[in-house]
């Protein structure tokens, strides 16, 4: 279920940590943009502003030249156990370039977020016996919530969406608990699939 909503700044700041990913796109105003980058948030004062890393571009250090009058769109992935994708249109308060280039951005009243998933995920780090399609091993549960979880295997096993998967939990609980499910999607990373 994916769910779109506004969310106050005080309630949407605390969900994206220093340091987050964003994109930074700057429009004329009529609306036409004129710049999209890659950024980071450095931090940010309550009811003021928020510090972004300035991206690194020559043009886009002309266009900032005179920053009144821009109109700022910042999108990103909030760290909210349930995946929102946030956007939010403001403006430049101040360019700064000490200690390192910075963008001084007004808060906006609110933020648009899209809530990627039905029910929050919340990470873990067990190691579960599983059995896929009949086939036993040993994986890594990764994270769970009520409609799902992740578990990562080795990059030797072949797995495919739909199979059926079965595992059990046996150290969190007085007596093994035993999950059942189909296997959605498969991705894969260094540490596994």
């Amino acid at each position: 279920m994916k769910t779109t909503d506004t969310l106050s700044a005080a309630a949407f700041l605390p969900t994206i940590p220093v340091g987050t990913a964003l994109t930074f796109e700057l429009r004329y105003k009529d609306n036409i943009k004129a710049f999209s980058g890659s950024s980071r948030l450095i931090g940010y004062r309550d009811r003021k502003y928020l510090l972004l890393e300035t991206p690194s571009d020559p043009e886009l250090s002309k266009l900032l030249s005179d920053p009144s009058g821009w109109q700022v769109i910042v999108r990103g992935i909030s760290s909210s156990r349930y995946g929102e994708i946030f956007a939010f249109k403001s403006h430049i308060l101040s360019v700064m370039h000490r200690p390192e280039k910075m963008l001084a951005i007004a808060i906006p009243d609110s933020v648009g977020i899209h809530r990627m998933r039905r029910f929050a995920r919340y990470t873990v780090s067990r190691i579960v016996q599983v059995e896929i399609n009949g086939r036993g091993t040993l994986a890594k549960l990764a994270d769970f919530s009520l409609g799902g979880c992740a578990i990562r295997v080795s990059n030797s096993q072949f797995i495919e969406p739909g199979e059926s998967v079965r595992f059990n939990i046996n150290a969190l609980f007085d007596t093994p608990i035993m999950f059942e499910g189909t296997v959605v999607t498969v991705t894969s990373s260094g540490e596994g699939i």
